[in-house]
């Protein structure tokens, strides 16, 4: 730990100022402001601890699969490969003719799949195709990439539309025409499920957000005519998932998801990872000590990384990454959770890490509220000092950076430069 003592006017600081301002009120007492601020001056002392951090670990997969904001679904060559998965676990089967009873559907067309794309940082290519797959299969753990990737193949296309640049629409909605024979194997066999995979295919890299089904009103569509009969309304159906059935309720996060084939691995040893595919979190403790969290008046803190460039994929693009306190208490010991278990974004820390992959060099956050928060009562505290750090596009990009960790050579681990002044105790002297 290096400290460095430095005199300064006490209204370079707004805390100190205040105290000044107390000072300089007329009092009729002689024990008044010349015995108690002699020179109107405090010493602010510049300390930066090294190392700051006691534990850094990287943690993944963030979000949690089907919490995606938006699904991502990309080709980058061999370079990266994300597509969509939306479940229709229950569609209808049988259907009311006007007048008449209830019967077994056993005529379907005009069967349609809408979903809405945005686009993102890539440029949207030349001309590209949205595949939709058939990848239903209840007996298989399909949320898993080695399961459901085979099912990507001509054999099981529902359907396909071409899209070229110039009638592209930003977010606007598109309908895959779908495989209506097909669908309606589906729908005749009893316990079959719908399950479609959507996948882009382009000779061009491109990538698109696929506006999920937390969105009621433009999240995924199906939509299919059961009767050639036109008083007979076609039927709507938004995404549903039934399985798994254990635990309870793990179903609905499942009703669509993003599937990872293939991504870039940014992890290094001796650097704690943010953002990429699968998503990570880095989880920072810190053990600050006493005399400061007890006996100062913190002025400013800084933490300090040494960020390590991350090659081959968009490296000149940016990245925004957050930091967010942990709320979790000392009794909560799985790390992943505690990551879950955050102040919202901007509370304590209102600053943000802005830097492009294939950055390097030092990067500055600015923590003072979190290490005011982190004060303690005779070193007793209710919440570790802790924070991650997480990518503000966690989940809807591949962008990622590294950062040198604990284990890294001296001048390049974190580190915390802290200005704060003694706690100034009030009385006679």
């Amino acid at each position: 730990m290096i400290r460095r003592l430095l005199r300064a006017p006490v209204l370079l600081a707004f805390p100190v100022a205040l105290l000044v301002g107390a000072c300089t009120e007329r009092l009729d007492t002689a024990s008044s402001c010349p015995v108690l601020c002699p020179g109107q001056t405090l010493d602010i002392l510049d300390t930066i601890l090294d190392p700051a951090v006691v534990l850094d670990t990287t943690l993944q997969t963030f979000p949690l699969l089907g919490f995606e904001s938006g699904l991502l679904v990309a080709t980058r060559g061999d370079t990266l490969d994300t597509r969509a998965i939306i479940r229709f676990d229950t569609l209808a089967r049988v259907f009311s003719p006007p007048s008449d009873t209830a019967r077994p559907v056993s005529y379907i067309d005009s069967a349609t799949l809408s979903v809405r794309l945005a686009k993102t940082g890539i440029k949207v290519p030349q001309t590209f195709y949205l595949d939709a797959f058939d990848v239903g299969d209840t007996t298989l753990v399909d949320s898993l990439p080695t399961t459901l990737l085979p099912f990507f193949t001509a054999g099981r296309l529902l359907g396909s539309l071409r899209i070229d640049s110039a009638s592209y629409i930003d977010s606007g909605t598109v309908r895959i025409v779908l495989d209506s024979a097909k669908l309606r194997q589906i729908v005749s066999t009893p316990g079959a499920v719908l399950r479609i995979g959507l996948q882009l295919r382009s000779t061009e890299s491109g990538a698109f957000l696929v506006t999920s089904s937390d969105d009621a009103t433009n999240g995924p569509l199906l939509r299919y005519r059961v009767s050639a009969d036109t008083l007979v309304a076609a039927v709507t159906a938004r995404p549903l998932s039934l399985f798994p059935r254990l635990p309870l309720n793990v179903n609905g996060d499942l009703v669509d998801y993003l599937l990872v084939a293939d991504a870039p691995d940014i992890r290094k040893a001796g650097r704690f990872s943010v953002g990429g595919f699968p998503g990570r979190r880095t989880y920072l403790r810190f053990n600050l000590p006493r005399w400061m969290t007890d006996s100062t008046a913190v002025l400013r803190a800084q933490l300090e990384f040494v960020q390590d460039p991350v090659r081959g994929l968009d490296e000149r693009d940016s990245l925004t990454i957050r930091a967010q306190v942990v709320l979790a208490g000392n009794a909560t010991t799985d790390l992943n959770r505690a990551a879950r278990l955050l102040a919202p974004a901007g509370f304590f820390v209102g600053d943000l890490l802005r830097v492009a992959p294939g950055d390097s060099g030092v990067v500055k956050l600015e923590i003072n509220s979190l290490v005011r928060l982190w004060r303690t009562n005779s070193g007793a505290q209710n919440i570790p000092s802790a924070l991650i750090l997480r990518s503000e596009l966690e989940g809807s990009s591949a962008f990622g950076a590294n950062f040198f960790g604990l284990s890294a050579a001296p001048g390049l681990r974190p580190r915390l430069r802290v200005s704060y002044v003694p706690n100034i105790r009030f009385g006679q002297p």
